[in-house]
Formats: structure tokens, sequence, C-alpha cells
């Protein structure tokens, strides 16, 4: 079987290959790449349409297949007086479309700017009569259309009619006919070329009320019998604007409307928005604020527009089931309508191409993409290496001697990055979920029948349109404190969890979490904070809990509450007031902080309200309350905590900090345990797993839960072996696979010989987008990771190899790239804190071929990488074995582990 994704630069086009053993063209195009996606279009100008402007031309036939009239067909040009029309230059735009045999867009019939004069209004200069108005839309539309049909295959009939807040823009159209005189311009369109596309075309599309009020009008000219193909959304752009997440919930809004999607006018502005309100009384200041590149774009800004161009046009790759064309305004930078507005001599760089009409990077990479391709990559974990791991297991079985703890637990359950756990059961088969926050998919789902062995099922949010993570969400937002139920009254598993820095609290839902297909989000903007979870009662009543503010003005740092409100779990939706159960915590006198991640349970009568308190660090615990209605009034248990290791001596050995965040399951035989989090540092509180899942037994004392007694130690397991494990294979990615955010389209394709094969994206590690970087997590201090590389790096910033990854601004990479002469090299660097720490290279004596390398973690927490001409040859270790303080959480802060994996960029500046 050979598997192949859909790439923005890899396998695009029957020219073009994954495979780099197979011939790639010398000359690649837009429209080769793209045109089987999408048109590929342009608008163009007068000079290009009768050829004199050769450079520009060259480029509008080499890489577009759909042309629309820039300004040729706009009123004052086409019809500039009642009883004369001028076609000459729209002839000229016809006639080198269809010489060129491409699709071709009329641009635009009814729009109130670049309107003829006359056209609204008598002699006198006041407005006609509806009557009037009518006949002059009928008569100027069927005579423009009418003079094409059958050539011009589609048009944009009504242009920019609704204002961002969804009102009506009050034209002289408007003014003299109301809303009728948008279905009668599609209506006169139609009958004067009935096989010709009709399309709605605007601005601002990105703005809700805008988008609603487009959405009405389109289903409205449906409902009517109007013909309308498609929604053009303009791509005017900006460097802040607009958000990724935004454009795209309009692609679907429009798409909903059985309307197709045309992304038309695109454009992206490189310089700076500015109020001219700001620098209107100091006029030099104020041209040169707009104006600030007149000669060419720094690179740092450069940089961050080909990295947003490059998002967009990923995203319309992403959606092209529904987007059938993308039409840039304007063929290069020179020809943009943007210079020199609104000041003489501004200077733009908005479009794909530049002055010189040479592609902008973002196209380059689209164009001649570099391929880096991987053999393979194996993690293992060899239990006959940690003799201090050992040592550390005999010293935990002396402490279970006294310990209340069940020393038979293999803790961490889940060794890894795996935080925040919560477990249902259903029969015999339990369910546990874990936070992923930025990392893609998200949310990893395991199934156990004993509760000892775990396999992971795969992820639950593993389709982009369930978890849109985009450009600048911190590695440690994404994704917090999934909760797990099953629902008994439907046979429905439910998910609810929050999406900290973008949509809030949300569910889904699926009727067996082995399929691996959960339904898309349904978000509850309603409730509020973060932690939510779900009661299924027994009357058939549901509810959820959350952690948000108190009712007033918080009274000291740290102070929160939990809340409920009922869920009606048939509409899917919550019905009434919430009601805050706990204030702060345990005892408020005390300050008690951050009070999260509650559950609710009725069991034998009791409502038990079970939270985390102090925070996730060492002052981490578990705490409980009872009550005898779901609404409270909440009680603390008499035992509190019930769980916690704070208090105890800071340097006993082998420590296990930071537990709470726990959830309660009960087995078949009626015992109940809890799974919680737990971080193992390996020296002055540092670590690099980030937060694990443990699982103790609980005892039951004075009606209530107990998890460990306040001041016993909670010890792990550490001779386990484990793999090798490979991220992949010929049949796809390793079930625990996983991406830095979102990817819009993948950048990888794997053949059926296993071999990974990556596109070096111009995206690198530090800037807070999606990377091409697959990885999984580290899961103790001792480990191997191997890989197979063959790359062919073209320039100085060329890289490709194996990272250790915390986040953006802490990591380490270790690959193949070229030096500053040109000569090939290994290079291991290290970054914290967005800075290059340390950098070591050893210069290869040749630049083809394949070679292997491995990044080792010892017992003394130190990552040495090294690579060979032969897995089983010798190796050459590169640079000083660097700490694994670098990447720990206690350096680089957050909420994550660590990341092993595989990563490839590509400069494709000029």
């Amino acid at each position: 079987m050979k598997l192949k994704y859909l790439a923005l630069s890899v396998c695009a086009a029957t020219f073009m290959s994954c495979n780099s053993d197979k011939p790639v063209a010398a000359d690649p195009t837009l429209k080769d790449i793209l045109g089987n996606k999408f048109l590929v279009g342009v608008a163009i100008n007068s000079e290009q349409a009768v050829g004199r402007d050769t450079s520009g031309v060259d480029v509008v036939r080499r890489h577009f297949n759909s042309i629309v009239a820039e300004n040729c067909m706009k009123s004052e040009v086409i019809h500039p007086e009642e009883d004369r029309y001028d076609f000459s230059l729209a002839d000229e735009f016809v006639k080198f479309g269809e010489d060129n045999g491409m699709f071709i867009i009329g641009h635009c019939l009814v729009w109130h700017s670049q309107l003829s004069p006359w056209f609204c209004v008598d002699a006198d200069g006041k407005n006609v009569s509806p009557e009037v108005l009518k006949e002059r839309l009928r008569s100027h539309i069927h005579t423009i259309v009418g003079r094409y049909k059958g050539r011009i295959k589609g048009w944009d009939v009504v242009n920019e009619a609704i204002e961002g807040d969804g009102s009506y823009r009050k034209s002289k159209f408007y003014e003299i006919l109301g809303e009728e005189y948008i279905p009668l311009a599609f209506q006169y369109a139609h009958e004067a070329d009935p096989e010709a596309e009709l399309y709605y075309n605007d601005y601002g599309m990105h703005e809700p009320g805008r988008r609603d009020a487009v959405v009405r009008m389109v289903n409205s000219l449906k409902k009517k019998g109007l013909r309308i193909d498609a929604v053009g959304m303009q791509g005017h752009m900006g460097l802040d604007y607009p958000s990724i997440g935004e454009y795209e919930t309009s692609i679907f809004a429009f798409a909903s409307t059985g309307a197709k999607v045309m992304i038309t006018e695109w454009d992206m502005s490189a310089l700076p928005t500015v109020n001219r309100g700001a620098n209107i009384a100091d006029k030099v200041a104020f041209e040169k604020a707009l104006n600030p590149y007149p000669e060419a774009l720094p690179d740092s800004v450069s940089n961050l527009w080909n990295a947003r161009m490059k998002s967009f046009m990923e995203l319309f790759i992403k959606h092209s089931d529904v987007i059938t064309r993308v039409t840039a305004w304007g063929v290069s930078d020179g020809d943009s309508w943007k210079n020199d507005w609104p000041v003489p001599g501004r200077r733009e760089y908005p479009l794909l191409f530049d002055r010189n009409y040479q592609p902008k990077p973002f196209l380059k990479e689209i164009l001649e993409p570099r391929v880096a391709k991987f053999y393979e990559f194996s993690y293992s974990i060899d239990n006959s290496q940690l003799t201090i791991d050992n040592s550390m297991q005999r010293d935990s079985a002396a402490n279970c001697q006294l310990s209340t703890v069940n020393c038979q637990l293999q803790n961490p359950i889940l060794p890894g990055c795996y935080p925040d756990p919560s477990i249902c059961r259903v029969g015999n088969d339990y369910y546990m979920v874990n936070s992923s926050f930025a990392f893609y998919p998200g949310v990893p789902i395991w199934h156990s029948t004993n509760l000892t062995n775990w396999e992971q099922l795969g992820y639950v949010l593993n389709r982009p349109s369930q978890l849109p993570m985009y450009d600048g969400l911190r590695i440690s937002g994404g994704i917090y404190a999934p909760d797990i139920k099953y629902n008994p009254h439907n046979g429905l598993f439910y998910l609810i969890t929050t999406a900290v820095d973008g949509g809030g609290n949300f569910f889904v839902t699926t009727d067996d979490p082995k399929k691996g297909s959960w339904s898309d989000p349904t978000f509850l903007p309603e409730v509020g904070g973060i932690d939510p979870g779900f009661l299924f009662d027994e009357d058939g009543k549901a509810y959820i809990v959350n952690n948000d503010g108190p009712a007033g003005k918080p009274e000291y740092d740290g102070h929160r509450a939990i809340w409920i409100r009922e869920f009606d779990w048939k509409n899917g939706c919550t019905v009434g007031k919430q009601k805050m159960i706990v204030d702060g915590g345990v005892d408020k006198t005390r300050h008690p902080i951050w009070i999260e991640g509650p559950h609710l349970y009725h069991i034998n009568g009791t409502y038990y309200l079970m939270a985390a308190e102090g925070g996730t660090g060492p002052n981490h615990s578990e705490v409980i309350f009872t009550s005898a209605s779901p609404f409270g009034p909440f009680k603390p248990c008499a035992i509190n905590p019930i769980l916690t290791q704070r208090g105890l001596p800071g340097d006993r050995p082998n420590p296990v900090t930071c537990v709470g965040h726990a959830d309660l399951v009960e087995t078949p035989a009626g015992d109940w345990y809890a799974v919680f989090l737990g971080v193992r540092p390996y020296r002055d509180g540092h670590d690099v797993m980030g937060r694990e899942t443990f699982m103790l037994p609980v005892t039951w004392k004075e009606n209530q839960p107990i998890i460990l007694p306040e001041g016993d130690v909670i010890t792990y397991t550490a001779d386990r072996s484990y793999g090798p494990a490979p991220l992949w294979t010929a049949n796809g990615l390793a079930k625990e696979a996983f991406f830095i955010r979102t990817p819009l389209v993948p950048c990888y394709s794997i053949n059926d010989k296993g071999q990974l094969e990556m596109t070096a994206s111009s995206t690198d590690l530090n800037q807070k987008r999606q990377p091409a970087a697959i990885g999984r997590w580290i899961n103790n201090w001792t480990f191997t990771a191997q890989t197979g590389l063959d790359f062919v790096p073209q320039q100085p910033k060329d890289f490709a190899g194996i990272i250790c990854f915390h986040d953006d601004n802490c990591y380490i990479r270790f690959g193949k790239t070229l030096d500053k002469d040109g000569k090939p090299v290994m290079l291991l660097e290290t970054y914290s804190h967005g800075r290059l720490c340390s950098q070591a290279g050893s210069p290869l004596t040749w630049t083809d071929g394949k070679v292997y390398l491995k990044v080792e973690g010892d017992n003394a927490v130190n990552y040495t990488f090294c690579y060979s001409t032969s897995p089983k040859g010798s190796w050459t270790q590169v640079g000083e074995p660097v700490s694994a303080d670098l990447i720990s959480t206690q350096t680089a802060g957050g909420f994550t582990g660590t990341m092993v994996g595989i990563y490839a960029t590509g400069n494709y500046t000029n």
C-alpha cells in the first residue's frame, strides 16, 4: 500500500513526485501544481491585456489558468455615458484570455464605487425613480453580459453590498431600490447568459456581521430560485488581520449555503496599519509612517509576510473541496493598487511576484520544494542500561514496606507527558484520556481491560476540523484537562474539554471509542473557565462542573471557584442558570489557590465533588466535598487532602512531586482506583517528561474516598523496557505520533518501502507556526532515538534531522546542513529562551547519500548526539553531551514534556 497525503508542495501534480528518486520538471508552474485543486487566477491590467507589459504577460501565461478584469469592465470605464459603451479595453482582455485558454471572469456588473456618475441620477442630479433604475440596470447588464455570452465564464454580479455590521451599504442602488436591487441584478445576469456562473463578491468576509448577512442573502437568493454559484471572499489582508481561524470560519459558513467559495482579490499588505488621525497634523511624519520601506522590506517583515501567505495558501488547499478559484489581485508588486495609496510614493509589497517578476519565497517553496527522506525512526529504552534506575526501584521497594501504597502497580502507568488523566468504565472496558496542549492530533485516548496494560487507541481530536490550532498558539495553550464519561441513557461517550487559547469549552461524542471517530466539537460559550467535567446521573439528568472565577471580585491571587449547571444531553446544550458550589477551596480562610479539575460523582446516594487545589506545582493536592444534591451545599469531607506529596522532605530519594488532578473509577468487583498526574524530577526539581499519569487504589474511610494518606510517599517503577518503537511504518504514522500545532496540509508522505519523505518547510521551530516536524514523547531519562536520513541541502539554512523539542523557544536540533562556505556538515545546536546557546559541527566528506543520526539519553540525564554511515558501524559524536536541564520544565516553563522526532526546514529566499 502506498500512502500519499495531500501536501502543499509534495506530490502536487503528475510532473512532481514525493519520491526523490523520480525526475522533477525543471520549470514547475503554479497552475500545474495547484490547477487540479482550484483555478489559479490573477487580475490583469490593460497593459498586460494588450501585451505591452511583456514580463507580466510571461508570468500570467506560465503560472495562471484564470484571469479577471481589474478595471476595464467597471461601469465608469465600459459604460461612461448612458447611450455610449466603450468595449475596446474589455475586448482586448477577453481576447487575451481566449488566446491563452483561460477561464475568464468579468468584474464587476454592480458596484457603488467606480460607478458612472450618470447611472443613478437624472439630468438635475437627483435620484431617478425605481422604475428608471431597474431599466438602466437591466440594460447595462444585458448589454455587457450579452456581448460576451459564452466567452466570459463567470461574473462578479454584485460587489460590496454589505457593511461590516451586517447592514446593507447605503449606496445609490440601495437608496432607490432597497434590497431588491441584488436579486434583480442576478436575475438580469442569468437572463443575459443562462450558462454563465454568477458570484457575489465582498471584502472583510471574516467579520461575523458581514459573514452572517452574506449567508442570509445567498440563502434568500436561492430560495427565490435565482442562480448564485459562488461567494467571492476578497483576500485583502494585512500582517495582523485576519486570523486563519476567522477566515476558515467564513469558508465553512459560505460553503454551508451550497455555493462554492472563491478567494478573490488576494493580496497582503506588508506595511503597518496606520491611524490617519494620529499624524494628520504632521504631514511629513504621516507620510513617512505610511511608507516605512521605500526601498525594500527588511528580512524580519519579509519573513513574516511570507509565513502568513504560506499559511493562507495552505488553508485554501486544505479546503479545495469547496474553494474553486484563488485569484491574486495583480501580477507583481509594481502592479498593485496599494502603491501610491493613500499617499503618493507609497511602496507596497503585497503580491505573489516581486517587482522583478520573481516568485516570492513562499511561492518558491511550492514550486521548488526540498525533500528530506527519512528511512526509519526508532525509539527504545534498554533496561540493561538502567543501573541507577534499578537502585531507584530498590529504594522504592523499601519505601513500600513503610507505606500503604500498592507496590504492584507499574507507576507511572502512562510514562511520558500524559497529564490530567480522566477515566471511565463500561463493562470490562476502561478508557482514559489526557491533555495534549498545542500538539495535533489532540487528546490521546487509551484502552484497558485490567487497569494494568494500556493500549493507545489514537487520539480523540484527530481531524483538523476538530482542532484548528494555528499560528501563534503557545505550546502550553491548546487543549486542557479533558473529561471522558459514558451516558447510559443514550449509549454515547462524551468528552468535554477546554481549548484554552481559542474557542473555550466544548464536547464531542462517539458511540464507540475503539472506532476512532468522534463528532466535531459543540462549543458551550456559556460555560466559562476551564476543566469542565460531566456527570450523567442515575435519574437521566446531567450536569457540567467547571473551574471559573468566583461570584464576586477575587479576594486574593489564585482565588477560583467551582460552578455547576445542568446539561440537556438530548439537545446537546446547557439549561438553566449556573451556580457556584465551591468558593476558593476546602478552607477559604487559608486562601487556597487554583481549585480546578473538578469531577462530580453520585455514589450510594451521596454527591462527591473532587477537585485539585494548590496549583500544579509541588503544593498540588486533591480534595473532596460531599452534598445531598448536585447543586450543594457542598461541605469538605473530614479527611482532606486525599492525595498530595507536599510537605515531604525535599531530599527524599526518587521523589514523585506535584501529584493531583485525579479521577475515580470503580471496577466490576466494586473496588475503586484513582488516576492522577505526577512528576518525576531527576535533579533539583528538573524534569523533562512533564506530568505523567499514575494510579493508586482508593480506600474508603468515614464514608469518603482516600487516594493516599497524607505523609505517605508515592514510588515508581523504573526498570521497564520499551520498544524499539517505530514512529511510522509503511501503513502510516504510529498511534503515539503527533505534530506541533495543526498542520493545514500534511508535510509528508510514506511510500510502500516505509520511507517517510518530508518537505523542508520554510517555517522553523521558533516561529510559533506549524513546522515540518513529527515526534513522540520522551518517556524515560535513558532512551535511544535513531533515524536514517537522505537529504541534500542547497543553502546554509536548509536543515534536516532530529529534534528534542520542549517549546518554540527551548529545543535542540541535530542534522545535516551546509556551513557558511556551502560545505555539508552535521550540526548540533541548542536553544534556550529563544537564543542560540551552543553550536557544534562535524564536516562531512560527502554531500549525497544516507547518514544515520542518533540521540541517547543517559542516567545523568544528558543527551549525546552522534552520526554514522551505517546503523551498526562506528558512530561519530558531535559536540559535548547536552544537559537535559536546557529543555526541562524548570528552565523552559510551561506544562509539557519533551518531544523527540524528525524535522526539516528550508531556506527559499532569493
